[in-house]
Order: C-alpha cells, then structure tokens, then sequence
C-alpha cells in the first residue's frame, strides 16, 4: 500500500518530527500508555509472589504442643517435616505469606506465574486473528477493559488455586493489549518511523512505577486492587483514538479511511492530500488479490537457507522473551532493596533502548543485536564466577556488584529485543512477514511460560539462573551474525522460489489493474465516486 504512505507524508510535519505530525503524535503516545498498566498486571508477581522473612515452629509431639522451643528461620523443619505453625514477618504480604506456599509448596508461586504466561501465549495468538478481522481498536480496548476486570478481581482471591485461574486469563488478555497496542501506532507512521515506534513506550515506565507503588501499598490485595483502578482513565480515550486507516483500506471501506485522513490534515493544519491514487491503488490490490496465493508457516521453512533465517529468527525471540522476563523475575531474590532494585530495573531499559535508536541504523541491525546480546551474557556469565570465587562473607561484600550486573543483562536483553523485533521484521519477505512476525511471537511467549521456572532454580543455586541467561543470550548474539543485514536496504517482497513465477505475478496484475480501469467511475464499498 504504498500510495498510503504517499498520504501519509503529505499529512506529517516538515519541522524537526519530519513527516511526524501532531496527529499521529498524539495517537502514539495514547495507546503507547496503554503499555503501562499492561506492565504492572504482566510483572505485579514480582512483589506479590515475594517471599518474606518466616518462621517455622516445629511440632513437639507432646499433647500441649509446645511449639516455641524448636524452631528454623527462613527454613523448612527438619526431615522435610510440615511446620506445625509459621510465622511471617510482618514488613509486607504476599501470596505466599496468604496461603503459606513455601516447603513442600515452595514451587506452586513460579507455578502460577508460569500459568499466567502461557495465558500470554495464547492470548497474542487469538488477539491476532481477531485484530485482522475486527480492526485494531476495538481488541485493544475491550481486551483493556477485561484485564483491569480481572486484575481488580484476583484480589479478592480465596485460594492459590483461584488466583492461578485468574492470572491465566490476565496473563492472556496482557498479550493481547500488547498485540494490538504494538501494530496500531505503526500504521500511522511511514517506515522511517517504525524504529521509533517499535522501540519507544512507557512499560519501562510501568515498571519503574511499580517500585514506588508497592513501597507505600505494602499488602498484596490492595496493591492488585489499586493498579487496576489507576488503569481506568485510559478509558477515557476511546474517542481520541481512530481505528486504523490502513486496515480500513484492507477491508476496502474507503469512506472511514477517508474521513480520518482528512481529520488527520485538519487536526496537522496541513492541504487535504489528494486520494485519487490511493482509492485506485485499494482497487486494484482488491482485485489482484482474489484468487491469490495463500501462504502459511510452513512456507517460513521451504528450503534450508529460509528455515535456517527463521530458525535464528524464533530463537531471538525466546532468548529474548526467557532472559527479559527471568530477569525481571528474579529481582525480588536480588539481595538489598527489593523496591530499589525493580526502580533501577526499569530504569536501565530507557538507555538501551536509546542506545538502539542511535546506533541501528548506523553500524547494521546485526552489529546492534550482536553488541546488546553479548553484554547481557556476559554479565549475567560475570555473576556465575563471582559466586565461584567467593563464599561466605566475603560473597556479600560483592553484592553491589551482583546488582549492577544483573542490571547490565537487563539493559543489554530489553535493546537487544527491541532491535531484533525490527530486524525480524525486515528479514521475513512482505508475503509471508506476518506469518513470519507471528512465529516468532509465539516463540517469545514460550519464552515467557519457561522464564519462571529459571527464575526458580535460585533455590538451588543463586547464580544458576544467571548462568543459563547468559548461556542463551551469548548463543543468540552469535547466531544473529548469520543472518543477512537489512540496515538501509530494500525489504524483500518474495520468497526465492517466487522469482521463477513472477511473470505470471505481473500479468495477474495487469489483468487486476485492467478490470479496475474498466469499471469507470469506479464503486468503492459505500458509495459512488468518479475518481478517474
């Protein structure tokens, strides 16, 4: 749709937003917002699966039950007995303070985070399908109301297994928002802009948010109740955001793409832009693309060198996914400051992401990924020899540096999967880039459904999940190297073995573009106009 970008020009701004106009701005950074609230549903178990400081009594058998005199900090009685009474510290609560999910339950907290992400799995998948077939506004804000419904509701939660119920469908309705929030604001800008977009949003904010939010709301329930109720005025801006022009034009209703052009141009002061070639050009894709070549997943492997691509591809985006969120997990077992350390969590994210804006187009999309992957392996590598070369209290006196690099992983893992989001998408051909971008979601999703249980093995060993984050992100900033550099360079249209048929391609044009010119003045879906 390329004379869509054409408008797309004329109605952007030629000051320093150059072809970013007030419009489009203004749309971004709305639905942009919606990432927020989105984080603090998708990472709340971060504080509300924290475990506090406890107690174990152990029953002493005789028929007083004497419980005071036998006891374990932080520790499960002896012989894997049950505790006869716990005791937990008071500073704040938790799921696991509530329904005492530690010992022989110690698993079930990484359990229902998991649970909740493969609610995100599918609901990326779904949300997909109905953002083609109804748009992409109407998803976005009803799935947005259904998760502050649920997410208002898990605080009232009676058992574990209720609450786990609850965050599957939170963790599905998360996904989507995410879907539609991330597609939406792309189809207001030309493609110069789609880095911007793709990179910048305020979750880092959400997350960032979260650390000072869970400081003064210290009891799990009322801090679920109140970041669902904060989400509410983002309601409000239903009417400040159109559906997408440029899925409108897909389904052929030309008259609404229409009017939000024009209110584009009113509302950016600039000439209404001539539609004459783009109600034309919707035309003729229309007809061309009756009776057309229908692609699927398995056309992402049609011979070894695509597979390979798409390979590299999909394991980017569970690298990715697995790492940032394990990460993100696992700051509530970071020693010192849990509220400080989630606040620097977030805040690390902006200057990557920063660091991708500025230098991905300067030294390759490869190089970029490359750089970010290997950062974030090796710090969270780092943490795995420090654990090695110290022990006792000689350990804690490293845990400042722990922190820091459990930091650096997360600043290098949150650039490097923004710039692979945008690689990904320019490495796939324009016939199956939508396949390809959806594969490579479901791989980051089941990315996130394993991230909980690398977050947990921080039982066993402190430094074991750092290990295997840094295990994986090396491999993917290896494997990146060997997939071609698209930084400045056409987007390819077609796959390899579409070239031998491009000639029957081009006459299935000619005759598509034959019937339009016949059927003069030509009939949009609503109404008649002679745009000839």
């Amino acid at each position: 749709m390329s004379e869509y970008e054409k408008v797309l020009k004329q109605l952007g701004s030629y000051g320093p937003l150059h072809y970013f106009g007030k419009y489009q701005f203004r749309v971004f950074i709305i639905v942009s917002l919606f990432e927020t609230p989105a984080a603090w549903a998708m990472l709340l178990p971060i504080l509300i699966n924290a475990k506090p400081t406890w107690t174990c009594y152990e029953d002493s058998g005789n028929s007083t039950r004497n419980m005071t005199q036998n006891y374990t900090m932080n520790a499960c009685a002896a012989d894997n007995k049950k505790c006869g009474a716990m005791k937990f510290s008071e500073d704040f609560t938790s799921i696991i303070s509530e329904w005492h999910l530690i010992c022989e339950n110690e698993g079930i907290p990484s359990l229902i985070t998991t649970i909740q992400m493969v609610g995100v799995f599918l609901g990326a998948c779904i949300t997909g399908q109905l953002a083609d077939k109804f748009g992409r506004k109407k998803p976005l804000y009803m799935e947005y109301l259904l998760l502050l419904i649920l997410l208002f509701c898990s605080a009232f939660a009676q058992s574990w297994q209720t609450f786990a119920v609850l965050r599957f469908f939170i963790g599905g309705l998360v996904g989507g928002v995410l879907v539609t929030n991330f597609v939406l604001p792309l189809e207001y800008v030309i493609p110069s802009w789609r880095v911007f977009c793709g990179c910048v949003g305020f979750w880092a904010v959400g997350l960032m948010l979260l650390a000072p939010l869970g400081y003064l709301i210290r009891d799990w329930r009322t801090l679920t109740m109140v970041t669902s109720l904060v989400g509410l005025p983002m309601l409000l801006s239903w009417r400040l955001v159109p559906e997408s022009p440029r899925w409108l034009l897909s389904k052929g209703r030309y008259e609404e793409a229409k009017q939000i052009i024009l209110t584009m141009a009113a509302y950016n002061k600039v000439d209404n832009p001539d539609l004459t070639q783009l109600q034309l050009s919707m035309k003729i894709d229309r007809n061309e693309n009756k009776g057309c070549q229908m692609y699927s997943y398995h056309n992402l492997c049609r011979n070894p060198k695509s597979a390979f691509h798409s390979f590299i591809a999909m394991f980017s985006w569970f690298v990715s996914s697995s790492v940032y969120y394990g990460l993100n997990f696992n700051t509530k077992n970071l020693a010192g400051d849990r509220y400080l350390n989630i606040f620097i969590s977030g805040l690390v994210e902006i200057p990557a992401l920063a660091l991708v804006l500025l230098i991905s187009n300067k030294i390759g999309r490869r190089k970029t990924i490359s750089l970010l992957m290997m950062l974030a392996g090796v710090s969270c590598f780092s943490v795995l020899f420090i654990d090695l070369a110290v022990s006792g209290e000689k350990s804690s006196g490293l845990t400042i540096l722990t922190i820091v690099l459990a930091m650096l992983g997360k600043s290098g893992i949150a650039g490097g999967w923004a710039a692979v989001q945008v690689f990904s998408a320019e490495t796939f051909p324009t016939v199956v880039r939508n396949i390809g971008i959806a594969a490579c979601s479901m791989s980051a999703r089941v990315g996130g459904v394993v991230a909980p249980q690398f977050e947990s093995l921080n039982s066993i060993q402190q430094s074991l999940p750092f290990t295997i984050f840094g295990g994986l992100a090396l491999a993917c900033g290896v494997l990146v190297c060997f997939l071609p550099e698209t930084a400045g360079r056409p987007l390819p249209d077609k796959l390899d073995i579409d070239v031998m048929v491009e000639a029957p391609l081009n006459d299935k044009r000619e005759k598509a573009v034959g019937e339009v010119l016949e059927d003069t003045p030509l009939q949009n879906d609503y109404e008649q106009e002679n745009v000839l």
